[in-house]
């Protein structure tokens, strides 16, 4: 029988290029504790300064075992930091004071008394809403710090969005937002939020909203995924390029009566300030375990990297895109090593993404492995 090398060369190249792994790829665990679960990093936000100094948040809560399910107790679940003076290598984690959930699920919320500096060298703002772990109040609110996380502001409104008519008319009034904004000026900025029908899990959609006082007060903008779209549209992380051009990655999901529960991640662009978005691309299938949220950043060479979760196989993936967002490369495999208790393979990944000044990237994520059950991990690797 002949032997078509340049066919079989094919071939492996067709089949083999999902499972390529940078070869400088390093696994950091960012925080583990026996007895506690520790998760969720995209619903808390991530942020980095000056020195290559990262912060990033996650839920902390008790170490339970569940047939099913996150293997987290349902109560006393906590909002927690980690931070990192040198890239990513090395972390300690806090409970910071007068932070999320300190004054109860639904805080009083005063007014600023003066506007925000966004533009401040050791700004972050932690945005809350419903619906997800750790956060309970469908009016939403946020926190801010100028220190870079030592300390915090708030809660405070997001002025009386969560009343806006957009909203009502659309029957989607409970703010879900995770924390995704964009600095367009010293007290400027355009934020991502969502909202969905009252309690009711999967009807999220995303829309951007605007500042131009510092937070004193916020304006409705637009929806992202239209309201009459029937796929969920939520957890969005949104990069902003020199020229002013807005990309968003999100998590999107929808129930096929033929082909079952659809997981996938897509990128929508922004040419207006957050003003109107088109639909530019898929970037990748999440698997079929409701999926997972994507996190996006810019590399040195500029192009846009996203990583997000496949909870089929228990993996973390990246893709990455040359021009803007219109396509991406298919994804490779950051890490696939996953193990727990209960052998499910599903409960991971919820990223954020950062660059360092060297280039390296840094994913920061929740995994577990045989070894390490449910903690906060960072992947640092060359894109």
């Amino acid at each position: 029988m002949k032997f078509n090398l340049f066919i079989f060369v094919a071939f492996l190249s067709a089949t083999c290029s999902f499972a390529q792994t940078p070869k400088d790829i390093k696994h950091v665990v960012v925080y583990q504790e026996d007895g506690k679960f520790a998760g969720w990093p995209a619903n808390n936000g991530a942020w980095i300064f000056e020195g290559d100094e990262l912060l990033v948040g996650f839920t902390r809560g008790k170490y339970e075992l569940k047939e099913r399910g996150h293997n987290i107790g349902k109560s006393f679940q906590e909002c927690w930091l980690a931070r990192s003076t040198d890239g990513g290598e090395n972390w300690q984690a806090y409970n910071p004071e007068n932070y999320v959930g300190d004054v109860g699920d639904k805080p009083k919320c005063p007014p600023l008394k003066k506007p925000i500096n966004f533009e401040h060298p050791k700004f972050a703002m932690r945005m809350v809403g419903a619906g997800y772990h750790g956060a309970k109040d469908g009016r939403g609110h946020f926190h801010y710090t100028y220190d870079g996380g030592v300390t915090w502001n708030g809660p405070h409104r997001f002025g009386k969005l969560h009343q806006a008519p957009e909203l009502k008319q659309a029957k989607l009034t409970e703010l879900t937002p995770r924390t995704d904004y964009v600095v367009t000026g010293k007290h400027e900025a355009v934020l991502l939020l969502s909202s969905r029908q009252k309690g009711k899990f999967g009807t999220d959609r995303i829309f951007t909203a605007r500042t131009k006082d510092g937070g004193m007060s916020f304006e409705f903008l637009n929806w992202v995924v239209p309201v009459d779209d029937k796929a969920r549209a939520v957890m969005p992380e949104t990069f902003r390029t020199d020229s002013g051009v807005l990309i968003t990655a999100m998590r999107r999901k929808r129930k096929d009566k033929d082909v079952g529960e659809l997981n996938w991640v897509d990128a929508y662009t922004s040419t207006d300030s957050g003003q109107s978005w088109n639909f530019t691309a898929k970037i990748g299938d999440s698997g079929t375990s409701n999926g997972n949220p994507p996190a996006i950043a810019a590399t040195a060479d500029g192009r846009l990297c996203a990583v997000f979760g496949e909870r089929d196989q228990g993996r973390i993936l990246a893709a990455y895109s040359a021009d803007q967002g219109k396509t991406w490369t298919d994804p490779i495999v950051l890490r696939d090593d996953f193990g727990s208790e209960d052998n499910e393979t599903n409960d991971l990944g919820y990223p954020r993404l950062l660059q360092r000044s060297d280039g390296k990237m840094v994913a920061v994520y929740y995994y577990s492995t045989k070894d390490c059950l449910h903690h906060i991990a960072a992947t640092i690797w060359t894109p």
